[in-house]
C-alpha cells in the first residue's frame, strides 16, 4: 500500500494498493472509508469521483490534489514503472513513452530532444543508456553517469495533458 496524501480531511488517507487498476487514481486506504477518484482518462488530467463522496471530503481532497498534483503524478509514475505499465523506446533524437502498453486504454507520448538539451550532449547519447528511473520517476538519459551528474526528464510532465 502506498499512502500519498495523509489526513485530508482529518482521518482520511489517500493512495493506492499494490494490486490496482492501471489508471491513475486516489482512493482511501485508511480502512475506515471507501472513496475513489479517477485522476486521468486516456492521458488527460481529470478529477472524477467514483460514486458518492460527501461534499466536505470531496472539497478538501480536490484542493489537496490541485495543490500537489505533480507530487501525486510522480508517485503514480513510480508505481507505473514498478508494475511495468510504462515502456520506453528510444530512437534518437526522440524517445517514446507508452503508458499501459498491454491495455486497451494505452497512450503514447513522444519527446524530441533536439530542442530540449545541448546538441553536443545529444550527440554523445546512446539509446541503450536510456532508462526509466523509478526512484526519480524520470527518464534518465545516461544510466552510466554517476547520480550527481545524471540528466533526468520528469515523466509526469510528459505523460498527462490538461
Amino acid at each position: 500500500m502506498s499512502v500519498v496524501i495523509r489526513n485530508v480531511p482529518k482521518g482520511h488517507n489517500w493512495g493506492w494498493f499494490s494490486r490496482e487498476d492501471p489508471r491513475m487514481h486516489l482512493q482511501t486506504v485508511d480502512q475506515k472509508h471507501d472513496y475513489k477518484i479517477w485522476l486521468e482518462e486516456n492521458g488527460r488530467r481529470i478529477f472524477e469521483p467514483v460514486g458518492k463522496i460527501p461534499s466536505t471530503v470531496l472539497k478538501k481532497i480536490a484542493e489537496e490534489v490541485a495543490a500537489h498534483r505533480k507530487f501525486v503524478e510522480t508517485n503514480w509514475v513510480r508505481f507505473m514503472i514498478k508494475q511495468n505499465w510504462l515502456q520506453l523506446h528510444v530512437s534518437l533524437p526522440e524517445f517514446v513513452l507508452i503508458a499501459y502498453p498491454n491495455y486497451p486504454h494505452k497512450f503514447t507520448r513522444k519527446l524530441d530532444l533536439t530542442n530540449e538539451i545541448n546538441p553536443d550532449f545529444l550527440k554523445s547519447l546512446r539509446p541503450e543508456a536510456f532508462e526509466l528511473n523509478r526512484e526519480m520517476g524520470s527518464v534518465r538519459l545516461d544510466k552510466n553517469v554517476p547520480e550527481a551528474g545524471a540528466f533526468d526528464i520528469r515523466i509526469s510532465s510528459l505523460l498527462w495533458q490538461d
